[in-house]
């Protein structure tokens, strides 16, 4: 093999691994956002309960 055929080889290693790192990079940011989403929905569904509750209490002192 020679240098020139080698130093292709190498450049061509380098944009794998480069496209490898980018997919895994957009993964990440996947699964943050759906961390987000689900501690986001948790928390409405968590104040919407204590709505819920305080609606009933002011119902039922009227």
């Amino acid at each position: 093999m020679t240098e020139a055929e080698s130093d292709i080889e190498d450049a061509h290693s380098v944009e794998r691994r480069l496209s490898d790192l980018k997919r895994e990079v957009e993964a990440i940011k996947r699964l943050i956002t759906q961390a987000s989403l689900k501690r986001l929905t948790s928390e409405i569904e968590r104040q919407e309960s204590e709505i819920d509750d305080v609606q009933s209490e002011l119902h039922s002192k009227i």
